[in-house]
């Protein structure tokens, strides 16, 4: 057998009971360590990753100029030990750092970033930061779209550039307790059609428009709910303006929710709801579809190349709150077997970004 590629990857953050998406690299990752030796540099950490078969090195300092020099200090000993990779989720001082010690002593930092941080003001010194590790490193992103996108913004070299999708573990989120279960232990009414939102609560994510899609679809169907998991800076807005108003009688805000506990509720949801501004290849359209869960979704990032042309249907322009509701009142209105055969067609289309499937796409960067 060969030997295994070492590398040492660097997470934002590890908390086992996160709501977030890095609970699918928390998968990956104790997958992954069958066919890499990985050593695992946490950025922040609500407890330990002892479930992982992974050496793990939890950062102590805060202050930023601490942080990055620890980094350092932590990246150079893993390479003077052999180490060659270094692949970095997001993290602004894994990525400085990881080149650095390239730079120095040889090897390959990788950066994984995939969204749309082109719409967004950043400090001065931190957009220059991101722009330098995006040009001097191998970048990774989502699909060959969004490299594209920014490769053309940011002068990438189009080389350097590798595409890896995002994944879930499908038999996770389709094997679940039937829906009437699940609502039953959710404490959700059996007699609803559920409208389910999973995210950040944050404008981003399109929170901010959920009072008005709810308006529009409980003026035509007064039997709908809306549950809604997640935090964010748009929850108290949020809270708010359902409150003080008639809404409150169709939205149940349900707060962050492990990760792990999600499937339930995805089993419980009649449609998905992505409202976002910004995306990337999110995670989420993947759990709804290997829960067979329709969607309706933004025509924003990645999600209109990711999603075959049967589904495009779904996709609606960014910032329309009346036409989600319509198109939520659409499949509402969907006679069943034509229903039946959109969940079959998303749970199909989505075990292609099985975790299994994606593991040696990964894996085979480091080759």
């Amino acid at each position: 057998m060969s030997e295994k590629s070492k590398i040492c990857y660097v997470l934002p953050e590890y908390d086992e009971k996160t709501g977030s998406h890095f609970f699918h690299l928390y998968e990956l990752l104790d997958r992954a360590s069958r066919g890499l030796d990985i050593f695992l540099v946490i950025e922040r950490c609500a407890g330990r990753p002892d479930k992982f078969s992974i050496p793990f090195y939890c950062q102590r300092f805060s202050f930023p100029p601490l942080r990055f020099l620890e980094f350092v200090l932590i990246l150079l000993r893993e390479r003077f030990r052999g180490r060659r990779y270094f692949y970095t989720h997001y993290s602004y001082y894994g990525g400085l750092a990881s080149w650095l010690v390239t730079r120095l002593l040889g090897g390959t930092a990788y950066y994984w970033n995939c969204g749309m941080p082109w719409l967004y003001r950043r400090p001065w010194l931190e957009e220059r930061i991101f722009r330098f590790i995006l040009r001097h490193t191998v970048f990774v992103t989502g699909t060959p779209g969004i490299a594209e996108e920014y490769r053309r913004r940011y002068g990438l070299k189009a080389a350097r550039i590798r595409i890896l999708p995002n994944w879930v573990n499908v038999e996770r989120f389709g094997d679940t307790p039937p829906k009437e279960e699940c609502r039953r232990q959710l404490g959700l009414p059996s007699d609803k059609k559920i409208i389910l939102f999973v995210h950040r609560l944050s404008r981003r994510k399109g929170a901010h428009l959920l009072p008005e899609i709810v308006a529009g679809v409980t003026a035509k169907q007064k039997n709908a709910m809306f549950v809604i998991v997640g935090d964010g800076p748009e929850r108290e807005n949020l809270e708010f303006r359902i409150q003080n108003s008639e809404l409150h009688r169709y939205v149940r805000l349900v707060g962050e929710v492990p990760h792990r506990d999600l499937p339930a509720y995805y089993r419980v949801a009649d449609v998905f709801l992505l409202p976002s501004e910004e995306e990337g290849f999110p995670h989420v359209l993947l759990e709804a579809a290997a829960a067979g869960v329709p969607f309706v979704a933004s025509d924003v990032g990645g999600i209109r190349e990711m999603l075959p042309s049967e589904f495009h249907s779904w996709i609606v322009p960014s910032g329309k709150s009346g036409v989600f509701a319509a198109k939520i009142l659409e499949l509402f209105g969907l006679p069943l077997v034509e229903r039946d055969k959109l969940e079959l067609a998303e749970q199909k289309w989505v075990r292609q970004y099985d975790v299994s499937v994606v593991l040696p796409e990964f894996i085979g960067l480091f080759k």
